[in-house]
């Protein structure tokens, strides 16, 4: 029997990962068969990293408000939408076929496949992404099936100004080989991303564990939406095993301190207003995982009825020998092929509305990337500029300058505008003269 892989991104909760506390669906009794591959700190972690960068970086700053105090907290107000680090959370099969007990408490075959599995792949995973510095890895076997969670930091080299070393996950994946965006749908994490699902694969092959490719069964108008609805379906699945632990955190933290009676109201108070964002975010995504699973139920009910349709205008079919002894032909009656007809109009018909879909998404895709671009690039100009002035001593000189050459570009400007109406109201006259 074939199996999915699930290989989504996580919310990097680390107290979770590292079971720091208990989540209602940890089973207590099998925390034991946890393996915590790396528990590093972040702290040691980006020290180590980007430490060095930091202090040559602070060394050629002559202006204390221009040097970098604590760089994890840098990223975490970055305006380029960078993150202190990324988790993704590997999954092989489903609790119904890869559960990790029996009905016994026995810990079942499927299971301990997994396990050998998620295991190389973790410890070949450094190897093979030198860029994306794996600091915490754990495997989990005391919830429903076997996963785990891997957390890692990206490090790009090869800066001309600023830090040579940064946390930069899309120069990180390219210096590892990924080709450069050109669209939201095709980009350096969907290429790493299907990189690792396919080496998951091979991994599981070689284990004797069949995998089966999501969509493929499908019915050709089918499978673009069926294998993003799974896609969607398993990120939410991930999503909300996580808000639950968060949930459950929280939760614990008020009781403690209601027991200890100690004085943290405030703290308490923070704390009940993110439980409550908790729960809003759990009936959001429970609403956007039912929503996929309904999508997923309605493209399974089509191709059963296409199925089903083929089956029967199949049974009708009859082989007719031509007089001329040709190719035999199949005879059907006119209801018959007009059914076959509908469905090769249906499929067409839909396939090109998602293709110009996603060429239109491609197109925009492709000016965001060139103007996102020319942005940067008109950044890096403005900083060169600024530090052009600030060694020369020019920066009061300079606004000296903008001002008065400002307001002249625009009484310039005004002028122009003046002068052109003007002359549009010569223009106007001399033809309305003409004209009479």
């Amino acid at each position: 029997m074939a199996t999915t892989i699930s290989f989504v991104v996580g919310k990097g909760s680390i107290t979770h990962n590292n079971r720091a506390f208990v989540a209602e669906n940890v089973v207590e009794e099998r925390i034991g068969l946890d393996k915590f591959y790396k528990t590093e700190t972040l702290n040691e972690a980006y020290e180590k990293l980007f430490g060095t960068a930091v202090a040559e970086y602070n060394a050629k700053q002559k202006r204390n408000d221009r040097k970098i105090h604590d760089y994890i907290s840098k990223i975490k107000n970055s305006k380029n939408n960078e993150k202190v680090f990324y988790e993704n959370v590997v999954q092989i099969g489903k609790m119904t076929d890869y559960g990790v007990v029996d009905e016994n408490g026995n810990i079942t075959e499927a299971a301990l496949k997994a396990q050998a599995v998620l295991e190389e792949y973790v410890m070949t995973f450094q190897e093979r992404n030198p860029n994306l510095y794996l600091f915490n890895a754990v495997l989990h076997m005391d919830e429903a099936t076997p996963h785990l969670h891997l957390d890692y930091i990206p490090v790009a080299h090869g800066y001309k100004t600023g830090m040579k070393t940064r946390n930069s996950l899309t120069k990180a994946l390219q210096e590892m080989g990924m080709d450069k965006a050109v669209s939201r749908t095709d980009n350096e994490t969907v290429h790493w991303q299907q990189r690792e699902r396919d080496y998951i694969t091979q991994l599981c092959r070689e284990h004797g564990i069949e995998i089966e490719v999501l969509g493929v069964d499908r019915d050709n108008y089918t499978i673009p939406e069926y294998k993003e609805a799974m896609k969607a379906k398993n990120q939410a699945e991930a999503d909300l095993e996580l808000l639950k632990a968060d949930k459950a955190e929280v939760i614990q933290f008020i009781e403690k301190a209601n027991v200890r009676a100690v004085e943290v109201d405030e703290e308490v108070e923070t704390r009940k207003r993110q439980l409550q964002e908790i729960d809003d975010k759990i009936v959001e995504t429970q609403a956007q995982y039912q929503e996929r699973v309904n999508v997923i139920d309605k493209l399974e009910e089509a191709s059963d009825k296409v199925d089903k349709d083929l089956a029967e205008i199949k049974a009708e079919a009859r082989e007719v020998q031509t007089l001329f002894s040709g190719e035999p032909t199949v005879k059907l009656s006119k209801k018959s092929y007009e059914r076959l007809v509908n469905m090769a109009e249906s499929a067409g018909t839909l396939k090109r509305m998602i293709k110009g879909y996603q060429n239109d998404i491609s197109d925009r895709d492709k000016k965001i990337v060139k103007l996102k671009t020319m942005v940067d690039t008109l950044h890096k100009k403005v900083d060169m500029l600024e530090k052009f002035l600030e060694k020369y001593n020019l920066v009061e000189k300079f606004k000296d300058f903008l001002e008065p050459s400002t307001i002249r570009f625009i009484q310039e400007h005004r002028d122009r505008g003046n002068k052109r109406n003007t002359n549009e109201k010569k223009a106007y006259k001399k033809y309305d003269v003409e004209r009479c």
